[in-house]
């Protein structure tokens, strides 16, 4: 267990921190902005999320559940969960980034804010800012993008609180991460099988191929990260559905 290191007091106004990903994932909104505005890195941003999401009972998961998309109040709490706490401010007439900007007053103006656009969320504070087009680095805001994207809800980080303990798990051994990896491998085949029909199945570090009972030939199914994600968090629109029993048993093992 690791504890946010900060003490309560006031906020460091017009400053961010560019992210560091010390993790072998891609940069996800949530987490990225987290981790600019509190200077912790994205394997502790991530850990708080998952604290916010599933409790200390995500230590029990056979995996560390990834984290990708976040829920604003997800971000919010591992917030606070570091020690940053504020207020909401709700912007019905949904004005544009770059009128928002230039209209802000008050704490707005120069205290840490996670501003949520109409698609992602970014971290701006003063006149700088950070987020996944920036590639986690803080740049002026005069050279932030999506400034046509419309602004919904700003939380304004206002004053310190005391940072709580957050879980973190222990390194595997190289044995038992074999033997939990094999185990989801087969249920990810299972669950391609069931979901698709499949007669046989092709799976690599990458890539999906399937041979369909009508056809002769493999079939490039997609990237196994796509499928990967269209199983946990089964969509209307996704090429798989993820409503069969083996998805669900693929979904339980991964911690969903």
């Amino acid at each position: 267990m690791a504890e946010a290191a900060s003490s309560t007091g006031t906020v460091k106004t017009r400053y961010l921190h560019d992210v560091d990903n010390d993790t072998k994932s891609r940069l996800y909104p949530g987490p990225g902005v987290i981790s600019s505005i509190t200077g912790v890195s994205l394997s502790e941003a991530h850990n708080a999320i998952r604290q916010v999401r599933y409790g200390s009972r995500w230590l029990d998961f056979p995996r560390t559940p990834p984290i990708k998309r976040t829920r604003d109040g997800e971000i919010e709490e591992a917030l606070r969960l570091f020690g940053y706490d504020g207020y909401w401010r709700r912007l019905p007439d949904r004005p544009t980034f770059a009128a928002y900007l230039n209209g802000r007053t008050g704490m707005e103006r120069d205290h840490p804010c996670v501003v949520f656009l109409s698609t992602h969320c970014v971290a701006v504070s003063g006149g700088v800012f950070c987020d996944i087009f920036s590639r986690g680095i803080v740049v002026d805001i005069d050279e932030a993008e999506g400034r046509r994207k419309k602004v919904g809800r700003v939380p304004v980080l206002t004053k310190r609180i005391a940072p709580s303990t957050i879980t973190s798990r222990e390194p595997v051994s190289k044995a038992k991460k074999a033997g939990a990896n094999s185990k989801r491998d087969q249920l990810f085949r299972e669950a391609i099988k069931a979901e698709t029909g499949a007669t046989r199945i092709r799976i690599t570090p990458n890539e999906v191929f399937v041979i369909l009972p009508d056809q002769g030939g493999w079939y490039w199914l997609g990237s196994r990260d796509s499928l990967e994600e269209q199983i946990l968090e089964p969509q209307r629109d996704g090429h798989l559905r993820g409503n069969t029993d083996e998805a669900a048993a693929y979904r339980a093992a991964m911690g969903y």
